[in-house]
Protein backbone atom coordinates (compact mmCIF):
# COMPACT_ATOMS: atom_id res chain seq x y z
CA UNK A 1 0.00 0.00 0.00
CA UNK A 2 1.09 3.64 -0.97
CA UNK A 3 2.49 5.81 1.71
CA UNK A 4 -0.24 8.32 2.62
CA UNK A 5 2.23 11.46 2.57
CA UNK A 6 2.81 10.18 -1.50
CA UNK A 7 -1.24 9.87 -2.03
CA UNK A 8 -1.98 13.29 -1.87
CA UNK A 9 -3.68 15.91 0.38
CA UNK A 10 -6.36 14.56 3.17
CA UNK A 11 -9.68 15.82 2.74
CA UNK A 12 -12.28 17.16 5.13
CA UNK A 13 -15.93 17.48 3.80
CA UNK A 14 -18.56 19.81 5.67
CA UNK A 15 -21.64 17.92 5.44
CA UNK A 16 -24.05 21.17 5.79
CA UNK A 17 -21.71 23.08 2.64
CA UNK A 18 -22.09 19.50 0.85
CA UNK A 19 -25.75 18.92 1.19
CA UNK A 20 -26.69 22.23 0.10
CA UNK A 21 -24.01 22.45 -3.00
CA UNK A 22 -25.47 18.65 -3.91
CA UNK A 23 -29.19 19.57 -3.59
CA UNK A 24 -28.43 22.44 -6.27
CA UNK A 25 -26.49 20.71 -8.93
CA UNK A 26 -27.87 18.45 -11.46
CA UNK A 27 -27.33 14.49 -12.11
CA UNK A 28 -24.23 14.39 -13.80
CA UNK A 29 -23.19 16.69 -11.44
CA UNK A 30 -23.47 14.54 -7.91
CA UNK A 31 -21.96 11.69 -9.68
CA UNK A 32 -19.20 13.50 -10.46
CA UNK A 33 -18.90 15.04 -7.14
CA UNK A 34 -20.12 11.91 -5.38
CA UNK A 35 -17.17 9.95 -7.10
CA UNK A 36 -14.39 12.27 -6.34
CA UNK A 37 -15.88 12.60 -2.35
CA UNK A 38 -15.15 8.84 -2.15
CA UNK A 39 -11.52 8.93 -3.66
CA UNK A 40 -10.76 12.75 -1.78
CA UNK A 41 -11.66 10.72 1.42
CA UNK A 42 -9.96 7.05 1.47
CA UNK A 43 -7.11 7.81 -0.91
CA UNK A 44 -6.40 11.98 -0.23
CA UNK A 45 -6.84 14.58 -3.06
CA UNK A 46 -3.77 13.70 -5.77
CA UNK A 47 -1.53 16.43 -5.68
CA UNK A 48 -1.95 16.58 -10.07
CA UNK A 49 -5.79 17.21 -9.48
CA UNK A 50 -4.94 20.43 -7.38
CA UNK A 51 -5.15 23.86 -9.42
CA UNK A 52 -4.26 27.26 -7.72
CA UNK A 53 -6.91 29.72 -7.30
CA UNK A 54 -6.29 33.13 -8.12
CA UNK A 55 -6.66 34.73 -4.75
CA UNK A 56 -8.83 37.71 -5.81
CA UNK A 57 -10.87 37.27 -8.64
CA UNK A 58 -12.04 39.30 -11.63
CA UNK A 59 -15.48 38.74 -10.66
CA UNK A 60 -15.11 39.62 -6.51
CA UNK A 61 -14.18 36.69 -5.33
CA UNK A 62 -11.36 37.07 -2.62
CA UNK A 63 -10.23 32.90 -1.96
CA UNK A 64 -7.33 32.93 0.18
CA UNK A 65 -5.35 29.47 0.29
CA UNK A 66 -7.50 28.02 -1.39
CA UNK A 67 -7.32 25.46 -4.48
CA UNK A 68 -9.93 24.02 -6.77
CA UNK A 69 -10.29 20.00 -8.56
CA UNK A 70 -12.03 20.41 -11.93
CA UNK A 71 -14.68 17.34 -12.19
CA UNK A 72 -14.73 14.95 -13.96
CA UNK A 73 -10.83 15.11 -14.54
CA UNK A 74 -8.91 16.76 -16.04
CA UNK A 75 -10.71 19.36 -17.14
CA UNK A 76 -14.91 18.95 -16.53
CA UNK A 77 -17.40 21.42 -16.23
CA UNK A 78 -17.66 21.10 -12.76
CA UNK A 79 -15.35 22.16 -9.49
CA UNK A 80 -14.78 22.02 -6.14
CA UNK A 81 -12.75 24.60 -3.88
CA UNK A 82 -10.72 23.66 -0.83
CA UNK A 83 -9.48 25.85 1.66
CA UNK A 84 -5.73 24.92 2.51
CA UNK A 85 -5.36 24.29 6.47
CA UNK A 86 -2.71 22.77 8.84
CA UNK A 87 -3.67 19.42 10.91
CA UNK A 88 -0.59 17.93 13.63
CA UNK A 89 1.32 20.34 11.21
CA UNK A 90 0.30 18.34 7.77
CA UNK A 91 -1.31 20.40 5.33
CA UNK A 92 -4.93 19.33 4.64
CA UNK A 93 -7.71 20.12 2.63
CA UNK A 94 -10.81 21.71 3.67
CA UNK A 95 -13.68 21.37 1.48
CA UNK A 96 -15.36 24.84 0.45
CA UNK A 97 -17.93 24.57 -2.60
CA UNK A 98 -18.91 22.25 -5.14
CA UNK A 99 -20.88 23.61 -8.58
CA UNK A 100 -20.36 24.76 -11.95
CA UNK A 101 -17.25 26.38 -13.00
CA UNK A 102 -18.30 29.05 -15.47
CA UNK A 103 -22.19 28.84 -15.88
CA UNK A 104 -23.47 30.34 -19.45
CA UNK A 105 -23.95 34.26 -19.45
CA UNK A 106 -27.58 34.68 -18.72
CA UNK A 107 -27.83 32.68 -15.41
CA UNK A 108 -27.96 33.36 -12.30
CA UNK A 109 -26.89 30.40 -11.19
CA UNK A 110 -23.41 31.15 -8.72
CA UNK A 111 -19.99 30.11 -10.07
CA UNK A 112 -18.44 27.26 -7.23
CA UNK A 113 -16.07 30.30 -6.32
CA UNK A 114 -18.83 32.69 -5.47
CA UNK A 115 -20.31 30.06 -3.41
CA UNK A 116 -16.61 29.38 -1.74
CA UNK A 117 -16.31 33.02 -1.29
CA UNK A 118 -19.43 33.36 -0.02
CA UNK A 119 -19.20 30.14 3.06
CA UNK A 120 -15.34 32.03 3.62
CA UNK A 121 -16.85 35.78 4.22
CA UNK A 122 -20.54 35.16 4.73
CA UNK A 123 -21.73 37.39 1.81
CA UNK A 124 -21.30 37.04 -1.70
CA UNK A 125 -18.47 38.86 -3.57
CA UNK A 126 -18.51 42.14 -4.37
CA UNK A 127 -18.52 41.89 -8.72
CA UNK A 128 -16.11 44.43 -9.93
CA UNK A 129 -16.71 46.53 -12.73
CA UNK A 130 -16.77 45.46 -16.25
Amino acid sequence: MADSAARGFPAHFDPDGWEEDLARTTTAGREAAEAARRTYEQDGIPFDHLRRVEGEGRDGTVLPDCAKVYLPQPAGRFGMVFRAIKIDGRLHMAYLAFGVRHPPKDSRRPTVYQLAHQRIHGQPPSRSPS
